[in-house]
């Protein structure tokens, strides 16, 4: 597998407005091949300069014809500093890496319906919208000059919506780009690798989505465990409201709500789920009838003899565990099997498969607030 566009590729398309030009010779065939048929690349013809022969005439020295054969011609540059640079046609051929091919291919990788449209001239593209309120940019070669139109044209197309903006080099200096518009760079997006180009579309959109404020699905770092693991060698110890100590092998490891995706992304607030699984630890990870779910209530059931029937459990807290679970399962990935058993009717019991509890001092500390005892 190859880097993904070098990086001083990309700091050159920010600068030059012609685009990168590339000798073949520089470009590993395999990757002009994906690059081509990408429609990244696109061939400009021989260089009619030298590559530096040491003399500091600007771009190079002049290149001529030579002779050879039409199958195989030769070329050269004479230098009046030094000896003549003999070069084979392939040495000569250039590609190009422009602005204007990139805005369309990420457009065709989004599918995006609208069409783009050049804001400013070799400068700033629109490219369509990543979600209703969220629109995408490519911004490069921003002069001084420019900084006050960029602003403007952002502006005055962002009206009650947000913008991303991609940038193939450095990230504008602030005051270039107005407050709800954010830079991605082109790098962080763009993976190339011998099966092709592909754009990241879902780091897209789960930066539109945090941007306009709009629901997307918190992170989660899954937590690698050896081959043959089981759920019951996991332990998940609470040790405050937002923290967990956890064992699999060796010493245990402290996670944050955060770091294992149970962050609600509007606020940073914990989310259910986790108030789940905190409240089933604190039950050692059993409801019963003598410790059902504050979190959901048990539920009356009818009448019988003029007097309420309760069960010990909501019915939304079956589905609820179910939900805990995937999310169980997804955080120890390689683990086979369920982390939670299914409902024992005969025991009427919810009944985890790993170890959950809570740590003595917060067991202490907030038995009351849980009404849990023992």
């Amino acid at each position: 597998m190859w880097p993904m566009i070098p990086a001083n590729w990309l700091a050159q398309l920010d600068v030059a407005d012609r685009g990168v030009l590339l000798r073949e010779r520089d470009i590993a065939p395999g990757k002009r091949t994906v690059l081509v048929d990408a429609g990244l690349l696109e061939y400009a013809g021989l260089d009619h300069y030298s590559d530096c022969c040491g003399c500091e005439f600007g771009p190079g020295c002049p290149i001529e014809r030579l002779g050879g054969t039409d199958e195989d011609p030769e070329y050269a540059a004479i230098c009046p500093m030094g000896e003549a640079l003999i070069y084979r046609e392939p040495d000569l051929r250039r590609w190009r890496l422009s602005a204007q091919a990139v805005v369309r291919w990420v457009a065709d990788g989004l599918g995006v319906p609208q069409f783009v449209e050049e804001l400013l001239p070799r400068r700033l593209w629109e490219i369509g919208r990543l979600t209703p309120r969220v629109r995408l940019f490519f911004l490069r070669g921003v002069k001084p000059r420019d900084a006050n139109v960029v602003a403007t044209l952002l502006t005055e197309r962002i009206k009650l919506m947000r913008g991303l903006v991609l940038v193939p080099g450095n990230h504008p200096v602030p005051g270039i780009i107005p407050e709800q518009v954010v830079a991605v760079s082109l790098g962080e997006v763009l993976h190339l690798d011998e099966n092709g180009v592909s754009l990241d579309r879902g780091l897209l959109q789960t930066l539109a989505e945090q941007l306009a404020g709009e629901k997307t699905k918190p992170p989660m770092v899954p937590i690698a465990v050896p081959t043959g693991f089981t759920w019951p060698q996991v332990t998940l110890e609470f040790i405050s409201d937002e923290d967990v100590r956890i064992w699999t092998v060796g010493e245990p490891v402290l996670k944050s709500y955060g770091e294992l995706g149970f962050a609600n992304t509007r606020d940073g607030s914990p989310t259910k789920p986790w108030l789940l699984l905190r409240e089933f630890a604190g039950h050692a990870g059993v409801y019963d009838p003598t410790h059902p779910s504050s979190l959901y209530a048990p539920e009356k059931l009818g009448q019988r003899g003029g007097r309420p029937q309760m069960t010990a459990f909501s019915g939304k807290l079956g589905s609820a565990l179910s939900d805990l679970a995937k999310q169980l399962m997804t955080l120890f990935p390689s683990v086979p099997g369920r982390p939670l058993a299914e409902y024992d009717a005969r025991r009427h019991q919810y009944r985890a498969v790993i170890t959950l509890r809570w740590e003595a001092g917060y067991r202490q500390r907030k038995a009351q607030e849980y009404a849990i005892t023992g």
